[in-house]
């Protein structure tokens, strides 16, 4: 079995593959506090849950945009499996053609979902994930990584305007009943989610435009089940788009 991790800014998601089937999947919360032992414990109180065997973990890779918890999930991983982790970086083999100005800036996350939206949907694509960090980068049909948008998720910009304007009080990402509020929550709410959508609409467009094409676009990431539903344009929605990323470099690499 393969073990894929995510490290992200506000989680870090899991999922244990056998071949090509995800047989389990679970999340923590990303602390840059954590000890190694601390995600040991951690992993060892999901395996129990699950009923995994950890001794059935032939492989692991991660994908991490929080550099100070690498080492931390380097040494779990040594410790609890016995096994040297495969990073998601330079060198590792992945299929695409990265064509920004500076490759060693992208993401390992957007780079594993351009792989597995170009394995499973073909190209030209635009992949969208919606987390902490709204990003949409585009793939050509050669298999190109040309470069993409990078714009705050929802909850990241909205703790920015609660943190800032006093009269304003937090409210859940919840869909209102209309468009134009009846009062200040469902004001804000209508910000978040037809603000949102509207915002993803408009750039899915552009990108369009640019590039003369009419590519397919790939939705994930945790905040899209906030907005998907009220997007205009057309996408596919792939939950586990960036597991499958990894689970397919990782084998490329092997």
């Amino acid at each position: 079995m393969l073990l894929c991790i995510d490290i992200g800014n506000t989680n870090v998601f899991l999922g244990v593959y056998e071949g090509n089937k995800l047989v389990a999947e679970f999340s923590m919360t990303s602390s840059g506090q954590q000890t190694a032992d601390e995600v040991v414990i951690k992993l060892m109180d999901v395996f129990n849950l699950y009923k995994l065997d950890p001794e059935e973990i032939e492989g692991v890779i991660i994908a991490s945009v929080v550099p100070r918890l690498d080492s931390v999930f380097e040494k779990a991983i040594r410790k609890f499996f016995r096994i040297t982790p495969l990073f998601v970086g330079p060198g590792v083999k992945s299929g695409i053609h990265i064509k920004t100005d500076n490759p060693k800036q992208l993401g390992a996350d957007i780079l594993a979902g351009v792989v597995a939206a170009y394995h499973k949907y073909g190209a030209p694509a635009i992949i969208i994930d919606m987390g902490t960090a709204i990003t949409l980068f585009y793939v050509s049909e050669n298999k190109e990584l040309l470069g993409g948008v990078i714009t705050p998720g929802i909850r990241t910009a909205y703790s920015g305007l609660f943190s800032k304007a006093a009269k304003l009080e937090e409210v859940r990402a919840e869909v209102p009943a209309s468009v134009i509020g009846k009062d200040t929550a469902t004001c804000i709410q209508s910000g978040m989610v037809f603000g949102t959508a509207a915002l993803v609409d408009g750039l899915i467009r552009r990108m369009k435009a640019e590039v003369g094409t009419n590519p397919a676009v790939v939705l994930t990431g945790g905040e899209a089940v906030i907005v998907k539903d009220h997007l205009e344009e057309e996408f596919i929605y792939d939950r586990h788009l960036v597991m499958d990323g990894l689970r397919l470099i990782y084998h490329k690499n092997e």
